[in-house]
């Protein structure tokens, strides 16, 4: 049997394919083996499994192929091919690296356990112990579940799919991203948004691989994935009416209505109103009540002032909470089915969350009614107008307002002398003229004597 040679420069790789015949079945099926033996400035050998079985009839220990045309024979040497395609591949990428390596590390980065190399799920991990330390620092407690809701994810699918324990960072390419969107897309039965979501955060982690040497470019570059419909994110000023005089008899349904109308009064959003406290209400010397606070988000100022229905919200719910807070407030699941079925009662057509009371506030409240989107900026404790102008889109309201004061003021201020004057019967005169094609002058004649 001879190995078969892969060379490169001076180091040298050799794989030697065998049976393994002492654990031959009773079908004449037996384990096939390999041998990777580097020769060169680092010599080492290491064996391996191919992981599957051949019959030992047709195996031909010269050429390690099956011999025959037969549908098992032509399979398996096309296994074989590529399987010995895999390695060279690999072998390959350390001699680029330029580090010293050994058979037994190209064996484990054939097989995607890369003990020496960083690997996908190690660094992941790693990133998830350095962001659990953050908590309550920098980063909220859910950030961090949903790190590790993808590290779960993540896991799963290089389990039950790859087959292997963990995958190297340099294996990363366009196809395994192309294939984890699809898994999440089919087996997760994923929306658009959940999967972005999925995808950024493994983005993220490529980016901090990138800057840390561990790969030479992040993977996701020049990657698109399939995007959400833009829906409308605020609800227009009759929908936000429907919802505060909807008649609703259930208490749940009432608490979950009155703390989505004082949010889009507000503009607080549901992780602020969680913390609000008698502390946070300020009176002024003009006798106007102010609500001010620190974002949790960002921990920018949010100041805005209060008027009569968030005021009366306010009294309705005083002393209700245990922890002295505001309002008794439910968790952010329970609000958004009691608003869903607000939204059935108002036969809006659509649903809409909690947080979009926040993007109504900033579109509907304010900027429909002529705030300069600077000042929005301000009420909102937004830390650049970028964001606000996410949050703030005109609506048709808006636009046929303006225009109307635009039509007023040129009305009021531009006048045309002349105007009231009927047409010149002149010009009524000139219009039936019929003109004359204008002909060309004649060229003289030259008579030649």
């Amino acid at each position: 049997m001879q190995p078969q040679k892969l060379t490169s420069m001076k180091t040298e790789m050799k794989v030697l394919l065998y049976l393994k015949r002492n654990e031959q079945s009773e079908k004449d099926m037996c384990p096939l083996m390999g041998r990777i033996s580097i020769k060169g400035r680092y010599n080492s050998t290491a064996q391996f499994s191919c992981k599957m079985k051949v019959d030992s009839k047709i195996w031909n220990a010269t050429s390690q192929r099956c011999t025959g045309k037969s549908k098992v024979a032509t399979s398996t040497n096309r296994e074989i091919e590529k399987l010995l395609l895999l390695l060279r591949y690999r072998f390959n990428e350390f001699l680029e690296d330029g580090q010293k390596f050994s058979a037994e590390d190209l064996k484990n980065a054939f097989q995607g356990i890369a003990a020496v190399q960083m690997t996908l799920l190690k660094l992941f991990k790693s990133h998830n112990e350095e962001l659990a330390l953050c908590v309550g620092v920098n980063r909220t407690q859910n950030t961090y579940l949903i790190y590790d809701k993808v590290y779960r994810g993540l896991e799963k699918y290089i389990h039950s799919k790859k087959k292997v324990s963990d995958v190297p960072l340099k294996q990363l390419d366009m196809m395994f991203i192309e294939e984890y969107d699809l898994y999440l897309k089919i087996e997760c039965k994923y929306k658009p948004a959940t999967r972005i979501a999925y995808l950024k955060v493994l983005k993220k982690l490529m980016n901090m691989a990138t800057c840390r040497g561990l790969v030479p470019s992040n993977p996701f570059k020049g990657f698109k994935s399939e995007r959400p419909k833009q829906t409308k994110r605020y609800l227009e000023m009759d929908e936000l009416k429907k919802v505060m005089m909807v008649e609703l008899d259930h208490p749940s349904h009432i608490l979950a209505r009155d703390l989505f109308v004082f949010s889009a009064l507000t503009g607080v959003c549901y992780c602020d109103m969680r913390m609000l406290s008698d502390s946070n209400i300020v009176k002024q010397a003009d006798e106007t009540i102010w609500l001010q606070l620190k974002r949790h988000k960002t921990g920018t100022p949010e100041n805005v002032r209060l008027t009569d229905i968030p005021i009366t919200l306010i009294d309705k719910y005083k002393g209700i909470d245990k922890d002295g807070h505001l309002f008794p407030m439910p968790s952010y699941t329970t609000i958004r089915l009691h608003l869903k079925t607000i939204a059935d009662k108002c036969k809006l057509g659509h649903y809409f969350s909690y947080h979009q009371a926040r993007h109504t506030f900033g579109t509907t409240i304010c900027l429909g009614n002529g705030i300069p989107i600077e000042t929005v900026s301000k009420i909102m404790g937004h830390c650049s107008i970028n964001i606000t102008q996410h949050y703030a889109k005109v609506t048709e309201r808006k636009i046929a307002d303006d225009v109307r004061s635009l039509g007023s003021c040129i009305d009021k201020n531009f006048s045309l002398a002349g105007i009231e004057l009927p047409p010149s019967r002149i010009l009524r005169d000139y219009s039936q003229r019929h003109q004359k094609p204008r002909l060309g002058k004649k060229k003289k004649s030259v008579i030649e004597l």
